[in-house]
């Protein structure tokens, strides 16, 4: 073994260069052992749930680094069809540099995030960034390069909301009506507004002094006056001295134009659509 306290320190640097570059080629021929375990469905064989699992007990990985060899395996393994014919690896030009010892797997997990946004043949340019820079660098790197590509491009629009949907269950236990319910942003907003004018805390008198009710008691309470209120649809309560008003707040530009969100005056955000329904309803 090399005494380090006697090499000059240029020479003890190329050493851990050296001893590094190792560990990395060590470090590929341990993902394609795990690529070749993923293949052979090993976790279902050796009863484990899935293959992380199996790392985390063989080589007491916690599960965060069990699951980022296993993904990283998956890009730099080639594969085999039934026919016979070898596919080349997710990224083959990083997979590449893996073998010759210069990439870590930091940078492999790096790599393949930015590859997500970038066309196959950037991959190159990526690898060659990350034989010369650290894996922060690289992501940094790869989000300019983006940017690059696709700064003319129209920006992406929001996707589609999914259509929420009321739920609405009741059963009585021991003469009391349990009810739970599931409301959309819209009809929970207007609940909201029925019911805070009732749950209020009543003002303090001589006689009863302070209101000590829970808020779930005068939650309840209110609920019981506001099924009350609906029977006489004539009295349905004020706030501040006004009639129930639900609050929805909105530029001009984006309600003309149909984009964007409103927001209640509970700050929850309403899709422009739903502002278009409401107004109309």
């Amino acid at each position: 073994m090399i005494e380090t306290r006697l090499l000059p320190t240029d020479e003890l640097l190329r050493s851990l260069v050296g001893k590094v570059t190792e560990i990395r080629v060590h470090e590929n021929d341990s993902l394609q052992m795990i690529a070749e375990l993923d293949r052979r469905g090993a976790a279902s064989e050796l009863g484990y749930k899935n293959l992380p699992q199996v790392l985390r007990h063989a080589v007491r990985w916690d599960l965060t680094t069990a699951k980022k060899w296993v993904a990283n395996a998956g890009m730099l393994s080639s594969e085999i069809t039934p026919t016979g014919s070898q596919l080349a690896p997710v990224l083959p030009v990083t997979a590449d540099a893996v073998a010759e010892g210069a990439l870590s797997v930091e940078h492999v997990a790096v790599v393949a995030e930015v590859m997500k946004a970038l066309p196959a043949e950037a991959e190159d340019s990526v690898v060659g960034f990350a034989r010369e820079h650290e894996p922060s660098a690289v992501r940094a790197f790869g989000m300019e390069l983006a940017y690059r590509l696709y700064q003319d491009d129209p920006e992406p629009r929001e996707p589609e909301p999914v259509p929420q949907v009321n739920q609405h269950v009741m059963q009585w236990k021991n003469g009391m009506l349990e009810i739970k319910a599931l409301l959309d942003t819209v009809t929970g907003a207007k609940y909201q507004a029925l019911l805070d004018p009732l749950a209020k805390p009543r003002p303090e008198t001589v006689e009863d002094g302070p209101d000590l009710r829970s808020r779930a008691v005068r939650e309840g309470d209110a609920l019981a006056e506001l099924v009350d209120l609906m029977l006489r649809a004539d009295q349905l309560p004020e706030h501040g001295g006004e009639p129930v008003t639900l609050t929805v707040t909105m530029s001009y530009d984006d309600l003309a134009g149909q984009v964007g969100q409103a927001t209640l005056d509970n700050g929850e955000r309403l899709p422009a659509e739903q502002v278009r329904q409401l107004a109309c309803s």
